[in-house]
């Protein structure tokens, strides 16, 4: 309210206000929001005074049924279906005012009523078919990140392909707007929030992962990179060192890296191991678990960065042809019934996804990364169903 008669709340490209909505206008904001997120606020009436000065009006309205109503248009109205944040604020006689918040969607624009929507400085508008094409164009432009920057962390694996035994996994998340470089620099410079964050992964993931090597609290050695900083366990360390010295494991590597520009890329040497019959199996499981921390550590970036558009999340598993799961070993599948193996070499998976979803629905987004592995693999259900 004190914002409103002070002026500091206007409409513009992220803002809209009306005194009362249609479910058709509702729908039509909602999706023009899609893009870049914003709020839409109904219960305020935007009163004109001369010829062009405008000022905003509190306009309470009956606010029961609202978050319910609000709901059931982003999801039935809107194509596809669009997240949204409904709030009601109250004023003690049924009437008050709805705040909805609209992150950017990964899937934007989105359609409703037949077309598509964006916004302007400070107002909705049906987007041409040129509009609607570059957007789309803009996310395969970010899918593309994903893959690039999976290219650049196996490219960057201090060993060669030659020089390895196991398969390994890289992960990545990088968020596609600036983030505060102020905030990134810091948290660089701090070891003990580096140490501290690191560490806060360790058990944000299901409690028959948690303890599969290799695990987040032994990598306490930091080492500055060019473009940002490492927290890698001394395995990690000795596999950039020539010669490697006496007892090195290819298979503890664990290598963590803060970037820059505000995202992280992570090395596992032990995507794949051997069992004592000697034949190699895939670490899902651990796949699994490194996608949920690092799900994890991505919200917390976000929150400590202020930062609530898009992130693009990667998984790639390389080695790993004609290999089956560590747990049909686990369970001993194979006298009932032969179990699944990876048809080829490499699995790769990027996925575009907005922070709402990082905090809302952080099972979503793991399973969005190694979903289709483990269907692959016929281990959904040991990794991704009801922990008993």
């Amino acid at each position: 309210m004190e914002g409103i008669r002070s002026g500091a709340l206007s409409e513009s490209h992220y803002v809209e206000v009306k005194e009362q909505a249609r479910n058709e206008q509702i729908a039509q904001t909602l999706a023009s929001f899609a893009i870049d997120g914003g709020m839409f606020i109904i219960g305020i009436a935007e009163v004109k005074e001369g010829s062009v000065s405008k000022r905003l009006v509190p306009k309470p309205l009956a606010v029961e049924g609202m978050i319910e109503r609000i709901d059931g248009i982003s999801r039935n109205a809107i194509e596809p279906p669009l997240p949204v944040t409904t709030r009601v604020i109250q004023l003690g006689d049924g009437t008050g005012f709805v705040v909805v918040t609209v992150p950017p969607s990964p899937l934007a624009p989105h359609m409703t009523g037949s077309k598509y929507y964006g916004r302007g400085d400070a107002s909705k508008h049906a987007l041409s078919d040129a509009e609607v094409l570059r957007h789309h164009q803009r996310r395969q432009e970010q899918a593309n990140i994903g893959i690039r920057l999976l290219d650049t962390a196996e490219s960057s694996d201090p060993l060669l392909p030659s020089e390895r035994n196991h398969g390994h996994i890289y992960l990545i998340a990088e968020p596609l707007m600036p983030v505060n470089a102020n905030l990134v620099e810091q948290f660089l410079d701090d070891k003990d929030a580096l140490r501290n964050f690191l560490v806060s992964g360790q058990n944000k993931c299901r409690p028959n992962l948690a303890d599969v090597y290799p695990t987040p609290q032994y990598s306490t050695r930091i080492k500055h990179r060019e473009l940002g900083v490492s927290m890698m366990n001394s395995d990690a360390d000795e596999a950039t060192q020539v010669p490697r010295p006496a007892g090195f494991s290819e298979r503890s590597i664990l290598d963590v890296e803060l970037k820059e520009s505000g995202g992280i890329r992570l090395l596992i040497g032990r995507g794949t191991d051997q069992g004592r019959t000697e034949e190699k199996f895939i670490l899902d499981g651990l796949a699994v678990a490194y996608a949920q921390r690092l799900t994890f550590w991505t919200n917390v970036l976000s929150e400590r960065y202020g930062y609530r558009s898009l992130w693009t999340l990667g998984l790639r598993i390389n080695d790993v042809k004609g290999l089956r799961s560590h747990m049909t070993a686990i369970d001993d599948w194979g006298s009932f019934e032969r179990p699944q193996t990876m048809h080829s070499d490499v699995y790769s998976r990027t996925i575009t996804v907005s922070t709402d979803a990082l905090e809302r629905s952080p099972e979503g987004v793991v399973e969005s990364l190694v979903g289709r592995l483990l269907k692959m693999l016929g281990t959904t259900q040991q990794h991704l169903g009801k922990v008993r």
